[in-house]
């Protein structure tokens, strides 16, 4: 059967992670690329480039500033076709706006294509990828710099130190070359273009730029943000995270933007929420994806505000290096420079290294563990790859489970004469056991689907699409009861566990609605027939009127719902659905049945032949005894009825950690509540 390769939806951790340049660094995160203007530096040297919580404290869960509109911005070429250029909102199928002079630039609205530069900005089409050509143009376009090519709208452009670097200026040369051509399309006969102005404008762009991420975690653009949210530092265990509200002007996604700015640079004060000696750059009309920036913590007043550059879910070293590549600093955070290293980052990079003969944990692990982990990256990344662009979920499953339970023989390696076969193989909270299971939910997603196309007019086979699905929603759970252990060592990674609650309930909730259990159950699923989010409260934990309060009140109501107390009776309830359908969802999963609770990982992990475990349910049995009418079918309603209640815990425990990291009114809070078919009332 033909189709189109797989979308994998990775996890998502907010992050900053401009074009493929660097920001300037220092101790404790780094400086970054956008100081205070030349005046304003002269004025007052003690203006630190870092934002600290203003006259008060903030709680977790509070907007620190209001909606910051940007500087400058542009669509990636991807999605020029797809996406409006100026609100990045998803153009309707009908009705779009196209502008006179740019069939290629479209809008959703006249009044986004209002917000259309130059022609000159068309010119640039025809240099792909143009996003930061055109992004450098419009900054150009709208603001007049000083004659210093250090600064353009006070945010530091570092030209000389990416002109320094040979293959970095050589991009940076051919591209202002592009912008001086689609310059010359408005400019008069006389007027000429500078070369270091051009070149500095790109600079800021390249290591300035974020990237604009819709709900899904897609990257759709990149935009150049003010001091107000550009002056925030880095941290590998951040206070605060952000949001982008991306939403056509005519239909705007109904959002609080009635906060102050409650966040300002070090050594500055305020008078009622005015910055004293700070005159920050305006947006560009109003027009562009906005940002806001909220806490995750609770923010002693004076406290520094940080947000993470990068994904949380690495170990140390592969971060810094990140950093280091892209932003050209070696970060210095609180948890970067513990030591010993902290539990987290200790687990994120953990293997074992067994003797074949007598499965021993040897101490050559030292000598080959960098190798080793070279190695299992690069299969992981080569299958993942071939996954994508091939789309052969079954090969990819069978390639990347074996690689979980049997390692890597040390005959791949090089090793030294004389010494005993070693087995390699990852911990199961290691960075790359997370992402596998990432891959694997979505590649047995794709193998339910194709099964149940293949055969769902056959009969008989609804049982495979079952397993499949099953086996999905497992890898999924598992990826959410994986981060949340690390999460109770690491609060920062907040965002990542709503992520992977969210897309659990969501697995979960599929694998009960899907209709291949109709051939199966007694009576169908009367559930589906139940009203919207009314019928889901449970007595025992009330997570719904929790996540009601978030959703529906405001951010002032987000921090009176207590995260441990929520959590604790979310956890309740949470393990005593999971007793009940865990083993019937992983049964025939070799991998996961060597979990027989995947919340513990207090148990010797490394010995899988040890610990599978012999589960009650033996699904493939129940599926030819069911088909054949002589099995009791009540038991199947019972375990779809249990997935369901789970995967609804699942979705709003979810929900309401989205809650508190991206507000009550986010895209991602109300894809959330669409999930859950909420009517409101």
């Amino acid at each position: 059967m033909k189709r189109s390769p797989p979308v994998l939806q990775v996890s998502f951790t907010p992050k900053i992670t401009s074009a493929t340049f660097l920001r300037d660094g220092k101790q404790g995160g780094r400086e970054p690329g956008v100081p205070l203007p030349v005046a304003i530096l002269g004025r007052d040297s003690r203006i630190k480039m870092e934002m600290r919580a203003g006259e008060e404290d903030i709680q977790i869960g509070e907007d620190m500033t209001p909606s910051v509109i940007p500087l400058s911005y542009a669509l990636h070429d991807a999605f020029l076709h797809s996406h409006c250029s100026s609100c990045f909102s998803l153009l309707p199928g009908t009705n779009f706006t196209r502008h006179h002079h740019a069939p290629t630039l479209l809008y959703c609205s006249s009044i986004c294509s209002s917000s259309h530069f130059s022609p000159a900005d068309l010119h640039l089409l025809h240099s792909p990828p143009s996003s930061d050509l055109r992004a450098a143009l419009r900054l150009l376009y709208n603001y007049t710099p000083s004659s210093s090519t250090n600064r353009i709208c006070g945010l530091l452009t570092n030209r000389e130190k990416l002109m320094a670097d040979e293959e970095i200026s050589a991009r940076v040369r051919d591209g202002a070359k592009a912008i001086e051509a689609a310059r010359r399309i408005e400019m008069d006969e006389n007027e000429k273009n500078e070369d270091t102005l051009l070149e500095a404008a790109l600079c800021l762009v390249l290591t300035n730029a974020v990237e604009v991420q819709d709900h899904e975690g897609r990257s759709l653009g990149i935009a150049v943000y003010g001091p107000n949210f550009s002056w925030i530092n880095h941290s590998c265990s951040p206070n605060a995270c952000y949001r982008f509200i991306i939403s056509p002007p005519d239909n705007v996604l109904p959002f609080r933007d009635d906060s102050s700015l409650r966040i300002l640079p070090a050594g500055t004060k305020s008078d009622n929420g005015v910055h004293n000696n700070i005159e920050f750059p305006k947006g560009c009309s109003g027009s562009g994806p906005r940002v806001i920036v909220r806490s995750i913590k609770r923010i002693k007043k004076g406290e520094e505000v940080t947000v993470a550059y990068t994904d949380l879910l690495q170990p140390k070293e592969i971060r810094r290096s990140e950093l280091l590549a892209k932003y050209r600093f070696i970060c210095c955070c609180t948890r970067c420079n513990a030591s010993p290293p902290s539990y987290v980052d200790h687990i994120l990079q953990e293997i074992s290294a067994s003797n074949m003969a007598t499965s021993s944990l040897s101490s050559e692990l030292s000598f080959y563990r960098d190798e080793a982990t070279r190695k299992l990256t690069d299969y992981v990344e080569e299958v993942t790859a071939e996954y994508l662009a091939v789309g052969d979920p079954e090969s990819c499953c069978k390639k990347l489970e074996n690689m979980l339970i049997t390692g890597l023989l040390d005959e791949l390696l090089e090793v030294r004469e004389g010494k005993s076969q070693l087995n390699f193989r990852l911990h199961p909270l290691h960075h790359l056991a997370l992402n596998t299971y990432t891959v694997l939910a979505s590649a047995y997603k794709i193998r339910a689907s194709d099964v149940f196309a293949l055969h769902s007019e056959v009969g008989g086979l609804s049982w495979e699409a079952l397993s499949m699905s099953r086996i999905s929603a497992a890898y999924s759970l598992f990826l959410a009861a994986s981060t949340y252990h690390l999460f109770c060592f690491e609060s920062s990674l907040l965002a990542s566990v709503a992520n992977f609650w969210t897309s659990a309930g969501e697995s979960l909730l599929a694998l009960a609605k899907s209709s291949a259990w109709d051939s199966h159950g007694k009576c169908g699923f009367p559930v589906l027939n139940l009203s919207p989010l009314a019928e889901h409260k449970c007595s025992k934990c009330s997570l719904l009127e929790s996540c009601e309060v978030n959703s529906s009140f405001g951010q002032d109501q987000t921090r009176k719902a207590d995260l441990e107390s929520v959590t604790n009776r979310f956890l309740d309830c949470f393990g005593s659905l999971l007793q009940k359908v865990w083993g019937f969802l992983i049964q025939g999963c070799r991998y996961l049945e060597a979990f027989k609770d995947p919340t513990d990982f207090t148990l010797d992990i490394w010995d899988f032949d040890v610990r599978l475990t012999h589960n009650d349910v033996d699904f493939k049995n129940w599926a030819n005894k069911s088909a054949s009418g002589t099995e009791d079918l009540g038991y199947i309603d019972q375990w779809r009825m249990d997935i369901f209640q789970l995967g609804v815990h699942c979705l709003l425990y979810g929900g309401f950690l989205a809650g508190i990291c991206y507000g009550p009114h986010s895209h991602w809070t109300n894809h959330i509540r669409s999930a859950l078919n909420y009517e409101g009332g």
